[in-house]
């Protein structure tokens, strides 16, 4: 087992994998991506997120079909050469390579990349004692539905949270609504039942985040899509995030506010349960 890179048609080391300067996802970019995560051979509603991966590369005018490229092939053959339990999946196209202008030539041929390595594990410490968040202005693009790799504001703001003794920063609206983490959805518990920001283009639409909704439903619980303000993030009952990586993660602090007994409410640990089921190789 060994983690595994892969660019344009080749399998590599990560150390040897190379793209070139001009390619428009280094320079603009000019690019999509996915992380799927796989267990054993499986991977997790890959169905699911090469679909979103399709509406990205849609939004912003990249067409795939007329090169031929298959990138479930790719996916599954790179989980099977690397040879983890647990994989992660990172996967990015870009419009390709030219001597850099903003107006991209026609006939680009895209460059794709991927890694595969360990899934990130929790620390099991930190998931009973749950985390910190705090929240802060949004200051990114209006499109956050597409999985785009411009993220500097994401990657600002998650570090201004780590340098102010938080483990991950919220993003507010102008008007005072919750949006997501830096890298995850946000859901509150609020009487018994689930509240998260409805799914608009402000929000990456989470490919974990829609598979929670359906444990949810399982569980019966009542669910409301729609406006979540900061003070009804810090009068919840519980809060959690919830991504590819950390699949649902408590949070017992927002701001300066401790969220209910400020340890993992019950209904997280239940969703939770409910959610590992429904994992691939799950009893």
């Amino acid at each position: 087992m060994s983690e595994l890179a892969y660019v344009n048609g080749t399998f590599c080391d990560p150390a040897d994998a190379t793209v070139s300067i001009n390619d428009r996802g280094f320079q603009y970019a000019d690019s999509v991506y996915e992380v799927i995560v796989a267990i054993g051979s499986e991977p997790f509603r890959m169905t699911e997120h090469l679909e979103r991966m399709r509406r990205g590369l849609e939004a912003i005018g990249l067409d795939l079909e007329p090169h031929g490229i298959d990138l479930e092939r790719i996916i599954r053959e790179g989980i099977e050469r690397a040879g983890f339990d647990r994989t992660m999946v990172y996967l990015q196209v870009t419009r390709g390579v030219q001597p850099r202008a903003h107006v991209y030539q026609d006939g680009l041929v895209p460059t794709i990349v991927a890694t595969f390595r360990p899934k990130p594990v929790v620390d099991a410490g930190v998931r009973a004692r749950g985390v910190s968040i705090m929240t802060i202005d949004d200051t990114r693009r209006t499109e956050c539905k597409i999985k785009a790799t411009s993220l500097l504001p994401n990657v600002l703001a998650v570090s201004q949270a780590r340098r102010d003794g938080y483990h991950d920063a919220v993003f507010v609206s102008p008007s005072g609504e919750v949006r997501e983490a830096s890298s995850s959805n946000v859901f509150a518990v609020r009487g018994g039942g689930l509240v998260t920001p409805v799914r608009d283009a402000s929000i990456l639409h989470g490919i974990t985040r829609q598979y929670i909704l359906e444990c949810a439903e399982r569980m019966d619980l009542p669910l409301i899509e729609g406006t979540l303000t900061v003070p009804d993030l810090e009068s919840a009952d519980e809060v959690f995030l919830s991504s590819s990586v950390i699949d649902i993660l408590a949070v017992t602090k927002v701001n300066d506010k401790t969220i209910g007994t400020g340890k993992p409410g019950p209904l997280t640990a239940r969703l939770y349960k409910t959610f590992l089921k429904g994992l691939p190789g799950s009893a």
